[in-house]
């Protein structure tokens, strides 16, 4: 039964004035702002390197650890901190799979999030190196996920350098050498 000169549902939750069409209305609204769009970005990229470590790495942490070898790494970090380093929040090149005591100790000593251990930073980029290195190499007979020029990119913008836009495509090697 349609019933005139009453107010929409819809018009009632949106608080839509009713001498104004929806048009009008939604011209008035502000847009939704680019942090959504920024948090879905970092959580697909942290949901797909979850499920690629899962898949292709048996869940295992990116980080060698033999006190944590058995342990399944479920916490995606990032390595060059999301609220400092915003452009490259959501690059899988900046992202690493640890487990949740590597995350929580180390990363962020005493669960300290908003603190990044510097020296655990370093053991995440040589770490992530490696990673890379053989998924874009082929050796763990996965999809390739990684770049080598986002993980420049990533590297330039976290150590505040353009030293490693000067190392040749796929030359590992020298990237850890700058790292050095």
């Amino acid at each position: 039964m349609i019933m005139y000169n009453q107010r929409n549902w819809r018009d009632i939750l949106s608080e839509k004035p009713k001498d104004m069409t929806r048009i009008e209305y939604e011209i008035t609204l502000p847009k939704p702002s680019e942090d959504c769009m920024t948090t879905y970005r970092i959580n697909r990229a942290k949901k797909n390197l979850r499920r690629f470590n899962d898949q292709y790495r048996n869940g295992k942490t990116e980080v060698y650890d033999e006190r944590h070898i058995k342990d399944p790494a479920t916490q995606m970090h990032h390595i060059f901190p999301a609220s400092d380093y915003p452009a490259i929040a959501d690059y899988l090149e900046n992202l690493i799979a640890l487990t949740p005591t590597q995350h929580y100790t180390y990363a962020h000593p005493n669960n300290n999030t908003q603190y990044i251990d510097r020296a655990y930073q370093y053991v995440c980029l040589i770490s992530k190196t490696g990673t890379i290195r053989d998924n874009l190499l082929g050796k763990n007979k996965a999809p390739i996920i990684y770049d080598f020029y986002l993980y420049q990119t990533v590297l330039n913008i976290g150590l505040g350098t353009e030293e490693f836009y000067e190392v040749p495509e796929m030359d590992f090697g020298d990237i850890l050498n700058r790292l050095e």
